[in-house]
């Protein structure tokens, strides 16, 4: 058997995961001196000397050098099963074990390193880099701090760099931006020239709530580099503090630094970021010229097209609304968002066939609450108006009951009572949208109407009268006053209420007083 200790490190040569931040790729190439023995010169040892762990590990080496995986994993075992104790065996297992696939088994390996080894940066490395791989990320970070701890005098400056990269990457992860900004620093530290990582460190800490903090760095960065991320994070900044001009600005030059990137992607994010900017500070046509230059720039941008679209909408553009948002649902079939877009510009474009086609395509997806309850309120708008009165009903008091401050769904809920027949249901939501909106003569409207269909004729003299203070000229509110008063045997009060009424040019009212009086 061979000694129970690994010969010193300046005999092998480590080999390590590479990766930045979180996106970790395969192992560096494993390549040996150049005078080291073939795996076949190697094979011949161990024939000779079965017993050697050493040579056991060294064939291990060569075979992974050339990417026999299994025969190398056979070597390092037979190395291991001779000395447990052999951190090279371990560690070379790790890494035949990781490129096989086997994450588990090198995690295995690179922990026994870390576990007999402590001192050894490059075991706590894999095994961090690997535990990466199996999104551990909590403990990932741990064998990250491990190997930053460990880090002189066996790894280089680029090693440091590495491990500083990777416990910032999974501190991000897990939401610590606090931790993950001080990684990122220690790494600019170590290469203060390398601008990603500085704009890494400057994102860190606006992730921590600490904006303020990444100004100074982000706007050293803007005036060396035309990244647009750059000044993007800029402008995010500005406009958490409020300064929107200055957000402006810098959102637009994060677009002209975006031009030179030839990413017709990235310049449409940054045309709806500056787009909805814009609307927050009620720029609408601004916002409209930034959402279509998305549009034009990237044509297979969706947020562009439905961002355009719904501005349109909430303008009262529905007809043009329209286009933009069928673009949108072509483009991202799976966005619910897009799908309730466009079943509002239907509804309310009077297509209500395709308004329920497409709201239901919308409930199949969504999720937010909020959202399920819109989508519920455009679908049953749709279903009264294509005479589904008793599914919109339905569907409406859900809405109803999701909303109870919401007016209009008050209203609509009536709407299909009404047409129900159900004339005190009506009464009810139209009674709580008058208590909701005081002013709303809508709701006065209706919830006269529902007082007379259901024989309440004094609570509907009451609302008709009050609806004539507010206008004496409402001819149709003066003919249902009349009704009201008829209904009550009030024949003289009748008479004078459908003779104003025909004064006014109420054609109905002529004709109630050719057939009462």
């Amino acid at each position: 058997m061979s000694d129970q200790s690994d010969r010193p490190a300046a005999r092998r040569r480590r080999v390590l995961l590479t990766g930045l931040a979180v996106s970790f790729i395969a192992f560096a190439a494993f390549a040996p001196a150049q005078d080291a023995p073939t795996p076949n010169q190697l094979r011949q040892i161990v024939r000779e000397d079965p017993g050697n762990a050493h040579a056991w590990t060294d064939l291990g080496d060569a075979l992974l050098a050339v990417s026999e995986l299994e025969e190398a994993k056979a070597a390092y075992l037979e190395a291991i099963a001779l000395d447990y104790r052999l951190g090279d065996a371990h560690f070379g297992l790790g890494l035949a074990e990781y490129n096989r696939g086997d994450f588990q088994a090198a995690l295995f390996s690179f922990s026994e390193v870390a576990r007999q080894h402590p001192e050894r940066f490059d075991g706590h490395f894999n095994r961090g880099v690997t535990l990466a791989r199996l999104r551990m990320h909590a403990e990932a970070a741990e064998s990250f701090r491990m190997a930053i701890e460990q880090a002189r005098p066996e790894a280089t400056l680029d090693d440091e760099f590495n491990a500083n990269l990777g416990l910032a990457g999974q501190l991000k992860l897990l939401g610590d931006f606090d931790g993950a900004a001080e990684a990122y620093e220690a790494a600019s530290l170590i290469f203060p020239d390398d601008q990603d990582v500085r704009y890494l460190h400057a994102e860190a800490l606006h992730g921590a709530g600490r904006g303020l903090d990444a100004l100074p760095l982000l706007t050293e960065l803007d005036a060396e580099s035309s990244d647009y991320r750059i000044s993007s994070l800029i402008a995010d900044i500005y406009v958490e503090q409020g300064q929107n001009d200055y957000a402006l600005r810098s959102l637009q030059r994060a677009i002209r630094n975006s031009e030179q990137t030839g990413s017709a992607t990235i310049q449409a994010s940054l045309f709806v970021k500056l787009g909805l900017l814009q609307l927050q500070l009620n720029q609408v046509q601004e916002a409209l010229s930034s959402f279509e230059r998305g549009t034009v720039v990237d044509p297979v941008s969706w947020e562009a097209h439905y961002n355009y679209g719904v501005t349109l909408l909430e303008q009262g553009r529905t007809e043009t609304a329209v286009g933009p948002l069928e673009t949108a649902v072509v483009l991202a079939p799976s966005s619910g968002e897009a799908k309730l877009a466009l079943a509002t510009a239907y509804e309310r474009a009077g297509r209500s066939g395709e308004a329920i086609g497409m709201a239901a395509g919308a409930l199949e997806i969504l999720e937010q609450p909020e959202l399920i309850t819109q989508a519920e309120f455009v679908l049953g708008r749709a279903e009264y108006r294509t005479g589904e009165f008793e599914t919109a009903a339905f569907r409406l008091a859900g809405v109803v009951a999701d909303r109870p401050g919401d007016p209009q769904a008050q209203l609509w809920a009536g709407l299909a009572a009404y047409q129900l027949g159900d004339y005190d249901e009506a009464a009810l939501y139209y009674g709580r949208v008058v208590q909701l909106s005081p002013s709303s003569r809508e709701g006065l409207v209706n919830l006269a109407a529902a007082y007379l269909a259901g024989g309440r004729y004094q609570d509907a003299e009451m609302i008709y009268s009050e609806l004539l203070q507010a206008d004496p000229e409402d001819a149709a509110s003066r003919y249902n006053l009349g009704w009201a008063l008829l209904s009550q045997n009030r024949l003289t009060a009748a008479r004078d209420a459908f003779e104003e009424a025909s004064r006014l040019g109420y054609g109905p009212a002529s004709e109630a007083l050719t057939e009462y009086f």
